[in-house]
């Protein structure tokens, strides 16, 4: 007896492969080689479909809250990194103003940088 053969009462056979059939459209098929990708690589195709649901979910709410917890803090710590570097460059914190004269940046003398040697070098120096 062979494989063809089945009582046309019987349900179809599980499990049921429709879904990784390779489409016949370009679009489908980068796009189906993408998601076989995706599924192969975090081993998602032996999951059944609710705990890859609950898996992508728990995985997308992680990634929500990186990217929350990085927009809302990643400003003050660059500027908490900024001072320390200013410490740790000239030995005194607060003054900003030494920075900005280092790069020639300085707001009332534009071509300060070019005639100071350090920042004229590495062509930071404002120029008209």
């Amino acid at each position: 007896m062979s494989a063809t053969n089945v009582h046309p009462d019987l349900p179809p056979a599980k499990p049921n492969h429709a879904s990784t059939r390779k489409p016949t459209s370009k679009l489908g098929i980068f796009l189906w080689r993408r998601r076989m990708w995706f599924e192969s690589t975090f081993v998602l195709s032996m999951l059944e479909p609710w705990e890859k649901i609950l898996l992508l979910t728990m995985f997308a709410l992680l990634l929500f809250l990186v990217f929350t917890g990085v927009l809302k803090y990643l400003p003050q710590h660059l500027v908490f990194l900024r001072r320390r570097a200013t410490y740790y460059l000239w030995g005194q914190e607060g003054d900003e103003r030494l920075l900005w004269q280092w790069l020639g940046l300085a707001a009332g003398d534009a071509n300060a940088g070019v005639t100071n040697g350090t920042a004229g070098a590495l062509g930071l120096g404002l120029q008209k």
